[in-house]
């Protein structure tokens, strides 16, 4: 299985994802309870994670096809118990 390069903008595309369900959960149980202004809050939220996620993904992607990725870090393996 091959790993997606990592990049500099790579670390922070999982947390604005889960900013994002975050403040979609939070926007369902306002729902819930029928308060509009809550409602409106949550949307300009939504709305400006979302730009900042897509933003920052296509950022990733075309640092990946410009190259600069970061190295990769060496895998860790077992000591050889074989001597």
């Amino acid at each position: 299985m091959q790993n997606e390069p990592q990049t500099r903008h790579s670390r922070i595309l999982p947390e604005l994802r889960f900013s994002l369900n975050l403040l979609y959960v939070g926007r369902l149980l306002v729902g819930m309870k029928s308060a509009e202004e809550g409602q409106e809050l949550f949307d300009e939220r939504i709305e400006t994670v979302t730009d900042d996620l897509v933003s920052t993904e296509l950022l990733h992607e075309a640092a990946v096809l410009a190259g600069d990725v970061l190295p990769e870090a060496p895998s860790v393996s077992a000591p050889d118990d074989t001597e």
